[in-house]
C-alpha cells in the first residue's frame, strides 16, 4: 500500500513547513495528484489520518484534487488527454493511444506527479 508512505511524506512536508513558521497546528493540506499516479484518494485520506495521529496535523483536512493525464504522440506530435481504465487502476498497466492518429507510440507528459499546493496553519 504505497498510499501510506505517500501520506507520511505529505505529512512530513506539511510538518516541516509548519515548524518553519512556528505554527501550533496544521488545519488543512491541499494536494494535487495526477490521475496516472495510481494513488487511490480514499486510501490516501485514511492513510493521512493514521500518519498524522498524535502530531500537530492530527485532524487536518486533506483536500485532494485530481489532475488529468496527458500524452504526447511521438508520431504526430499532438497532445491527447487520457484516463485510466478500470483494469489499469487494478493492475497498474495501461497503454495510451493517441486520439489523433491512433498510434501507441506515446509518452506521458502530465498526470504522474503529486504536489502539495497549500498548507493552512494556526500560529
Amino acid at each position: 500500500m504505497h498510499e501510506f508512505s505517500f501520506a507520511y511524506n505529505i505529512f512530513k512536508v506539511a510538518e516541516a513547513t509548519a515548524l518553519k513558521y512556528n505554527a501550533k497546528k496544521i488545519t488543512e493540506v491541499i494536494l494535487e495528484i495526477g490521475e496516472l499516479t495510481l494513488i487511490v484518494p480514499e486510501l490516501l485520506q485514511r492513510s493521512f489520518e493514521m500518519a498524522t495521529t498524535g502530531s500537530i496535523a492530527q485532524g487536518a483536512k486533506l483536500i485532494i484534487t485530481i489532475t488529468p493525464g496527458k500524452i504526447k504522440c511521438r508520431d504526430c506530435n499532438k497532445i491527447s488527454a487520457v484516463s485510466l481504465t478500470r483494469d489499469a487502476q487494478l493492475t497498474g498497466l495501461q497503454l495510451f493511444e493517441c486520439s489523433h492518429c491512433r498510434s501507441n507510440n506515446t509518452e506521458i507528459i502530465e498526470g504522474k506527479k503529486a504536489n502539495v499546493k497549500n498548507i493552512k496553519i494556526q500560529e
